[in-house]
Formats: structure tokens, C-alpha cells, sequence
């Protein structure tokens, strides 16, 4: 992996609704060889394609995702009106099975899963994650579980062998101890919780901890921004506009580069 692969963050999140087959698709598509999507766990044990514990912002009605069930989901629509304006009428939340066949119709990609500390702390840890290793064993070599839950990574590190990436809420002191103990696969914060880069476009001394894990950070959505901050040491780059960060030759996945 060179220093600026990048990630879709929810799919081509910035032209189409978030966390979609459509969204995913696009990205894909596009050439982008890391997806990332965020999922939550309904009544009935399944899970769906979802930021948010409640349907307002993706549906436009007040409804907890936690009272919604696989056979229930399919009357919401995810068309996120206002952003797109009814652009996308009548797309539909995706089961997590449904995004799963897709992606395995791309078999050079990888996807991160965030499980959303809603739905751990509605159910449980242990509830969720045992549901969800059961859900991703057949991609598990293309796949990370990420999350901002400490605890949902402790679980997948010691009772799984699925590669882990920890969010960071925060960074500071009590999130490095945090890290250094879970040593996951990979380090995830949003880039303006980092302190800014040099005039010689460098971090500050120990400003990046050093471990085994990729960094990766979100969101950003330029592309000299993104090529700065990989030749500054960061792995990864998430972004909403992946499709017109790939455009740039420098950022294209290492084997479309010639």
C-alpha cells in the first residue's frame, strides 16, 4: 500500500445518499479499492446499512431503527431529501446481506463496517459482535471491524481473527493508552483533531503514535490536501467525493498507476 490509498466514506457519499447500495456501487465502480459503511442492528437481530439510531435524517421520519425489523425496513425509503432533494426517490436502506453480495462482485476491494455504539449499547457487545462475525465470515480476508467503541474492538481482537480499526473520539493522552493496549490494524481520526502540518509539510515531533497500525483519516475531500497528508505518513485518506479524488493521478490505486 502506498501512502494515499483512499477510502469512500459511505460509498460516493458527496452524489449519492449515504450508505446505499447506490452510493457503494458508484464507489466501487469508480475504482475505489476501500469502502467504508456504518451499520445498525434492528429488532429482529439483522442489520442494516445506517449512520443513525433513527430514520429523520435518511427517511424523513421519527422512527428508531431499534424498533424496525428485516421484514419492516423495506417500507422506508433512504433517499436523505435534504441533501439531495428527492433526487433519489425511492431508494431503499439496505440489509447488510444485500451490500455484502454486491461488494463481493468486486473482489480486488476491501470494506470497513463500523458498528455504531448505538446499536452496542442497545443490545450489547457480545450480542452484536457474535451477529456480526456470522455476517462477514465469508469476506473476512477483505473486510475490517471498525468502531469507536473500545470494548466492540477488545471483543473482535480476542474472539475473532478479523482485522480491527479503532476511531478515535478524541486525541489525547487517554485515547493513545487506549490504542496502545488494543493495537488494532488500524488508527482512524478526523484530521482536525491532529495538530496541523509544518511549513515543511510534517507533523510535530510525536505527534503521530507509532505502532503497527495503518492511519488512516477523515474527511477530506481535496486532493492536495489528501497528497499532503500522505506524504506526511498517513495510509489512508476517507473521503465523501471519491470518484473526483481518484481522477488525480497521484491518488489512483497503485494498480491503475503505470
Amino acid at each position: 500500500m502506498h501512502a494515499t490509498e483512499l477510502i469512500a466514506h459511505r460509498g460516493y457519499s458527496s452524489k449519492y445518499p449515504e450508505n446505499t447500495l447506490a452510493s457503494i456501487e458508484a464507489a466501487l465502480s469508480a475504482g475505489a479499492k476501500f469502502v467504508e459503511c456504518d451499520i445498525q442492528m434492528m429488532a429482529d437481530d439483522e442489520f442494516i446499512l445506517m449512520h443513525d439510531d433513527n430514520l429523520k435524517r435518511s427517511s424523513g421520519i421519527n422512527k428508531s431503527v431499534f424498533s424496525l425489523t428485516s421484514s419492516t425496513i423495506r417500507h422506508f425509503q433512504a433517499d436523505y431529501y435534504s441533501v439531495f432533494s428527492g433526487q433519489f426517490s425511492g431508494i431503499k436502506i439496505p440489509l447488510l446481506d444485500n451490500a455484502l453480495s454486491l461488494f463481493k462482485q468486486f473482489p480486488d476491494a476491501t470494506i470497513l463496517i463500523e458498528i455504531k455504539e448505538d446499536s452496542l449499547n442497545e443490545y450489547g457487545v457480545e450480542h452484536v459482535m457474535k451477529k456480526l462475525f456470522s455476517e462477514l465470515k465469508s469476506i473476512k480476508d477483505r473486510c475490517y471491524i471498525i468502531s469507536f467503541n473500545a470494548e466492540a474492538i477488545e471483543y473482535t481482537k480476542n474472539n475473532s481473527d478479523f482485522k480491527t480499526g479503532f476511531v478515535l473520539h478524541t486525541y489525547d493522552e487517554e485515547s493513545h493508552q487506549q490504542a496502545d493496549e488494543l493495537n488494532p490494524d488500524m488508527l482512524i481520526c478526523n484530521y482536525r483533531k491532529l495538530p496541523e502540518l509544518n511549513a515543511e509539510g510534517k507533523f510535530p515531533d510525536n505527534t503521530l503514535w507509532p505502532g503497527e497500525w495503518l492511519w488512516a483519516l477523515y474527511l477530506m475531500d481535496n486532493a492536495q490536501l489528501a497528497l499532503d497528508y500522505g506524504k506526511a505518513g498517513i495510509n489512508l485518506i476517507e473521503t465523501n467525493h471519491i470518484g473526483l479524488l481518484l481522477q488525480h493521478e497521484q491518488l489512483k490505486p497503485i494498480s491503475d498507476n503505470k
